[in-house]
């Protein structure tokens, strides 16, 4: 029988080492009905996720892995080639509740109005100053595509309503809900890890994590091809991921130091970089009439 040789701790999570060489990670149970996530994964035949040696009112026990060392963007293709299978394998219909379509819709809206209303108010007070720092300078100079960005937001949001009016049923898959390269891991074969906010959600949910936390990581065109060769958005769903893609975050620019400065830059290059990114999609299906855009 191995013997316990050594314990480690890493982020509030423990692993212990034996003396075979056999180490174990034992997880914070943050969530009491995470059993339920694996039966449901095992009833659809799902395996590409790493399933606990066992599980306690506090803790979850797991084989530890050590991760093959792979570039971001071949680990970004394996992660996408696994979501499709997750999609694929966990894709319902639900009937759509119009009524909880319009509260959607509304918050949707609401906060599009927000946001103009918040960054029209900074604007017109920078404006009115006899000198700007340099955070407001950059901020100015920039503000027209944040402006873009909502006025696309809104356009693509309205199309998005009324074609969802006219469907009677939309599409549902098991979202992991952290969909990131951190809880991925390629080793002897590829797992999703830390599934305890996988939920029932819309098919785009996952890849709009995804596209958030990495961006400027890895070559993001390429990447979202292959997924769409490996499960096919339709028109509404192409549509959900725009808005929720292009629609900018409040941010705030005071006060002004270099760190703000960098932190606008990227604000900024983020919103740059997403139009050129739904430009291209839209591009590669000019031909196909679900990814036309009024």
């Amino acid at each position: 029988m191995s013997k316990i040789v050594k314990y480690e701790y890493l982020h509030n999570n423990k692993i212990i080492l034996y003396d075979d060489n056999k180490k174990i990670f034992i997880k914070n149970k943050k969530r009491y009905d995470l059993d339920k996530v694996y039966t449901y994964l095992d009833n659809h035949g799902i395996d590409n996720y790493l399933k606990p040696l066992r599980i306690t009112d506090r803790e979850i026990y797991f084989d530890y892995l050590d991760s093959l060392k792979l570039d971001k963007d071949e680990m970004a293709k394996r992660l996408i080639y696994n979501l499709s299978i997750w999609q694929n394998k966990t894709t319902i219909y639900r009937k759509i509740d119009k009524d909880k379509l319009k509260e959607e819709y509304d918050q949707y809206k609401n906060k599009i109005i927000y946001l103009e209303n918040y960054y029209y108010t900074l604007q017109d007070m920078i404006e009115s100053k006899v000198y700007m720092s340099s955070c407001e300078y950059l901020f100015i100079r920039n503000v027209s595509i944040i402006y873009k960005a909502l006025n696309y937001s809104k356009n693509v949001l309205e199309e998005w309503y009324k074609l969802s009016l006219n469907e009677t049923k939309e599409r549902y898959v098991m979202c992991h809900g952290k969909c990131q390269l951190d809880h991925f891991i390629s080793s002897d074969k590829d797992y999703f890890i830390s599934l305890e906010k996988a939920h029932i959600g819309r098919v785009s949910e996952d890849f709009i994590c995804f596209y958030n936390h990495h961006y400027d990581e890895i070559e993001m065109e390429s990447s979202f091809r292959f997924y769409q060769h490996r499960y096919k958005y339709r028109k509404i769903e192409i549509l959900y991921l725009t808005f929720n893609l292009l629609m900018p975050d409040k941010i705030d620019i005071y006060p002004s130091s270099l760190d703000k400065s960098v932190e606008l830059s990227a604000y900024f290059e983020k919103l740059d970089y997403t139009f050129l990114f739904v430009s291209e999609y839209q591009k590669d299906n000019h031909h196909n009439k679900e990814y036309e855009f009024n």
